[in-house]
């Protein structure tokens, strides 16, 4: 039993990892603590479920036209919130209060619009499959293939493109980036889009395999927060291994006491890791040639 629920928690951790990265992606070039990117989340899945449920589209044009509007809501939260304080040198608090604002406002609406019911966006892939004591439903094995998938090309974007480098050079150094006429709100315009696509997927995953909810962006962007700074925020691939130990421990606490742990557990690990090792369990030194 404790290998299912191992198993249970690398799926767990898979769906983190995939919010994570796309609140890695914004936290990492603007230093903005993103809240709202649960209700990017929240408001991707219903877009999916209007689409897909109940206008009976296609997959194949479902879940494009949500991750589009995922990134066209995220883009817009930036313009028409931290934008303009930036302009105006708010302080980080003051950004964080409005990214909470934001969020309230965006969930409220949603919720007023569908109701706060559980929406079941799929039936079609419950089916379960077993791998001789393991069982896992096709929509999990989905989500572990796009997980592996979306941090190979996430990598590989960050390292090997100038866009990826623009995004590290703004997140370590963002008055050298300035002094050198780089355009600044373009580059986190386009992370904003890239992060909050991200978040639409996630929610999208999550929502074929559970359903959706107003509500359920504020327990995935907690998850992805707190593995993003465990993990460590300079390393993407430190963000996937905080997300993994997220979801493990998770489910080993479901299993020896109650879901009502579920999230003790995580912020118990992130107050372990905040007074011990604040930088994150997987950094490792960098070379100033690997900058």
């Amino acid at each position: 039993m404790i290998v299912q629920f191992i198993v249970n928690g690398i799926v767990s951790g898979s769906l983190i990892a995939v919010m994570a990265i796309g609140f890695w992606f914004i936290y990492r070039t603007t230093n903005i603590f993103h809240i709202a990117h649960g209700a990017v989340y929240t408001a991707s899945g219903y877009i999916f479920y209007s689409l897909y449920v109940s206008k009976g589209y296609s997959l194949l044009l479902s879940l494009p036209a949500s991750l589009i509007s995922g990134a066209v809501l995220g883009l817009a939260i930036y313009f028409t919130v931290y934008r303009p304080l930036e302009k105006k040198n708010a302080s980080t608090g003051i950004k964080f209060i409005s990214s909470l604002a934001t969020y309230i406002l965006i969930v409220n609406v949603i919720a007023l619009i569908y109701g706060n019911e559980t929406k079941i966006l799929s039936e079609g892939l419950s089916a379960s499959i077993s791998f001789w004591d393991i069982i896992l439903t096709k929509i999990q094995i989905y989500q572990v293939i796009s997980f592996l998938v979306l941090l190979v090309l996430s990598y590989l974007f960050v390292k090997g493109t100038k866009a990826g480098r623009a995004i590290r050079a703004i997140g370590d150094n963002s008055r050298l980036f300035k002094a050198l006429g780089l355009n600044e709100r373009w580059v986190k315009g386009m992370v904003f889009c890239i992060g909050s696509a991200i978040a639409g997927l996630a929610s999208i995953l999550t929502g074929l395999d559970v359903g959706i909810d107003p509500h359920i962006g504020m327990f995935a962007i907690l998850n992805a927060v707190v593995a993003v700074i465990i993990g460590g925020i300079k390393r993407l691939e430190g963000v996937a291994l905080g997300a993994f130990l997220i979801g493990i421990l998770q489910n080993l606490v479901i299993w020896q006491f109650s879901a009502r742990w579920e999230s003790a557990v995580t912020f118990l690990v992130l107050v372990v890791v905040l007074l011990y090792k604040s930088g994150g369990l997987f950094v490792v030194k960098t070379r100033v040639e690997e900058l």
